[in-house]
């Protein structure tokens, strides 16, 4: 997890890995793929028609989601019981994955287990990529300049919370972003990366888009089931409510089809 003692060495990182991001970045965007609709409607349009996406709640609160090829087909799980900003996130950040390593994931040389805990290269480099595409730095440095026009005395935490609407992305990631772009300090980031913003949100912070979404999506789930990746990253309580959700959803299918009969 991003915190006070390693936030400085993401940043170093992302500005080591940016070159080669930014030509991804805008060859997605020269694709129209940002431009067509909302960037993150974009991203969930294409990899619903190109991948079988599976979006289902997880509990656990460091698990993104993940990619995997199995039987010809590229799956790939949101976990929906996340906040909202973060499960936006994860979709730009499995698009990456999908886009720009699918051949290794074919071939199994690397496996897309999001997890707040891992910080290895590729990981950066999603988790990277996904800042890019969805926080223009443009208007990010124009709206973080009049949120600290309009409240000046506020603290650094509440203008960086007031910026989470307008990406719709989490408090961590804008962190990371701001001091990434010079617009905050490294120490400022190091100071307000752990605050606790959800038990601090300012009176005027809508706080909907905080909310998990709880979506569940789970066509060809049992395919996914029999991949190895997923027996061997996921916690076997998810694990075990994945394979309990399917069942109740084939016994509900079961069940139209008995009616239909009659």
């Amino acid at each position: 997890m991003i915190n006070h003692s390693n936030v400085v060495n993401v940043i170093t990182q992302n500005r080591l890995l940016l070159p080669s991001i930014l030509n991804k970045v805008e060859e997605t965007k020269e694709q129209g793929l940002s431009f067509r609709y909302k960037t993150i409607e974009a991203i969930k349009s294409y990899l619903i028609k190109e991948t079988q996406v599976l979006l289902f709640p997880s509990m656990h609160k460091s698990y993104g989601g993940l990619v995997t090829y199995r039987n010809g087909r590229f799956f790939i799980h949101i976990n929906t019981g996340q906040p909202k900003t973060y499960e936006n996130f994860i979709w730009a950040h499995e698009y990456y994955h999908f886009k720009y390593e699918a051949q290794d994931i074919k071939n199994s040389q690397i496996r897309t287990f999001f997890d707040d805990a891992v910080l290895n290269e590729k990981e950066r480099a999603a988790n990277l990529f996904a800042a890019e595409l969805l926080v223009d730095s443009r208007v990010l440095k124009a709206l973080y300049q009049d949120i600290t026009t309009i409240y000046p005395n506020d603290s650094l935490e509440n203008n960086v919370i007031r910026l989470i609407p307008a990406f719709e992305l989490p408090y961590k990631a804008i962190v990371v972003k701001l001091a990434q772009d010079g617009l905050i300090s490294e120490q400022e980031a190091i100071n307000i990366i752990d605050y606790n913003y959800r038990d601090n949100l300012p009176s005027d912070f809508d706080q909907s888009i905080l909310k998990p979404t709880g979506a569940i999506k789970i066509n060809n789930l049992g395919r996914l089931l029999n991949d190895q990746v997923i027996e061997t990253n996921m916690l076997p309580n998810d694990l075990n409510s994945f394979r309990a959700v399917y069942q109740k959803y084939l016994s509900r299918l079961e069940g139209l089809r008995e009616k239909e009969k009659e």
